[in-house]
């Protein structure tokens, strides 16, 4: 694969510069508000889903806003690893201008936090004209979203899923370092176990994160020991993301100033399975119900048709292929869709009134994943299917496909795998030109390059140690 060297930065959406980058004002309202705030933490996410910072401090946060100024950093940054390893994706020359997006703009926890109180604000990469940048993953999500929008009148909403594990450090486990917050556990439990340890836990994150603006629909055990899950409301896609970001951030670190590690790996744990399910609506009030309909089936019709591809950003680490296997309630092994159908990876939740379209269960993508990156992929996919009219030619499954012959599932158009690996999905992503075309113009050729190197440095590790090492991280 070669290296990947340039700044790319075609314009993916022209409302964000005809005008000025913040609204001073809305700064304003926010610090009178939350007078204690001392640091704005200004965030992003890598290539490789890392959360990377920059602190600054409150009165220097207002001098950039009132300037309308951003933040300079190296364009290299855009092609390190985890540990800040340089790969060939990395240029050392230019910079990007990070640019915060005081839409998501919110308070930080408080419970754990040692010092000054903090807010955090998601941001945006910006070349030095002020054009957004390709290969800055939230411009793409961006994009495509504002093109579903004003080319064909469809507006969508995303709710995710955390599911997340709870460690105990230092204690020998069956991964070598990590143990479960707690074993006697099963799904939509509430042992005493749980209610001494696990309920004051997720009580306090939950309360935590309705101080931050966070509201969390449902809370319950997950399968797995020490597993558990929160339900987030469903958002405009930048805003779900930013607010799956932000949550999870606090979900971490309040586990944390409790001794625990709160991972979000795939497969923590033998016979463990974490995913990071997103519900994903397409909706429009101009739209006669008979066309959203026509429309919805080539958006998903067209993600069902690249979704071996997709899986290389959905589910991104080697761990992440242990979900995917039949008889699991983890999506399945199969390229189908159902109607709530948890065998396979794509389910039809439920229909909405008339003009609504219906919600959709994205099962195969997982918390290691940067999700702008990964929902990116996934609309530009089924944005390329509306504008070239892909059929659906599958047919709703309502039955787990293990149990169809293969003629059955051949009527179904049942016909190809899921990736069984990450090598699979990358193969996959590699061969896949349409979805390259249909994606920002270099965001593949970096990301296969990113991912080339990152799995390089991690396949020096033994298995126990990578494992630890990635729980430590996400």
């Amino acid at each position: 694969m070669p290296a990947v060297n340039g700044n790319h930065a075609r314009v993916l959406s022209d409302s964000s510069i005809r005008r000025a980058p913040y609204d001073p004002q809305q700064l304003t309202r926010f610090t009178t508000g939350n007078p204690d705030i001392q640091f704005v933490v200004v965030q992003w996410l890598d290539y490789l889903g890392m959360i990377r910072s920059r602190w600054v401090p409150i009165h220097a946060f207002d001098k950039l806003v009132m300037a309308q100024n951003r933040i300079g950093v190296s364009l290299g940054n855009l092609g390190t690893l985890q540990n800040d390893k340089v790969t060939p994706a990395c240029n050392p020359v230019g910079q990007i201008l990070v640019e915060p997006d005081l839409d998501s703009l919110r308070i930080m926890q408080t419970k754990g936090m040692i010092g000054p109180a903090a807010s955090s604000v998601m941001a945006r990469f910006v070349d030095d004209a002020a054009q957004p940048m390709d290969l800055c993953p939230r411009n793409q999500l961006q994009g495509f979203v504002e093109k579903l929008d004003a080319v064909h009148h469809v507006s969508m909403l995303v709710g995710f899923e955390i599911e997340v594990t709870f460690c105990r450090r230092g204690a020998m486990g069956p991964n070598g370092f990590f143990t479960a917050l707690d074993t006697n556990h099963a799904w939509g439990t509430l042992s005493d176990e749980q209610v001494a340890h696990a309920f004051p836990l997720m009580a306090a994150i939950s309360l935590e994160l309705k101080g931050m603006g966070i509201e969390i629909e449902q809370l319950h055990s997950e399968s797995g020991a020490g597993q558990y899950e929160f339900v987030l409301p469903p958002l405009p896609p930048l805003q779900a993301v930013d607010t799956l970001i932000q949550a999870r951030q606090c979900i971490q670190q309040i586990a944390a100033a409790q001794g625990l590690r709160a991972t979000y790996h795939p497969t923590p744990f033998p016979g463990i399975g974490t995913a990071a399910h997103a519900h994903v609506s397409l909706n429009s009030d101009v739209l006669p119900a008979e066309e959203l309909e026509k429309l919805e089936k080539s958006f998903w019709a067209s993600v069902l048709a690249h979704l071996p591809a997709l899986c290389a950003f959905t589910m991104p680490q080697v761990g992440s292929y242990g979900r995917v296997i039949d008889d699991g309630w983890t999506g399945g092994t199969w390229v189908a869709w159902g109607t709530q159908n948890r065998e396979v990876p794509l389910r039809r939740v439920e229909t909405y009134g008339e003009g609504q379209g219906s919600r959709w269960e994205i099962r195969c993508i997982d918390g290691l994943a940067n999700m702008y990156l990964a929902l990116g992929a996934i609309f530009g996919a089924g944005l390329w299917g509306v504008q070239n009219g892909t059929k659906m030619l599958q047919q709703d499954c309502t039955c787990n496909p293990t149990s169809l012959s293969e003629e059955q599932k051949s009527e179904l158009g049942i016909t190809q795998h899921l990736p069984a690996s990450l090598d699979k999905a990358v193969e996959a992503l590699q061969q896949d030109g349409e979805l390259a075309d249909a994606l920002a113009p270099g965001v593949v050729s970096h990301y296969l390059v990113m991912k080339q190197a990152e799995q390089k440095m991690l396949n020096l590790m033994p298995l126990h140690e990578r494992k630890r090492w990635l729980m430590e991280r996400y």
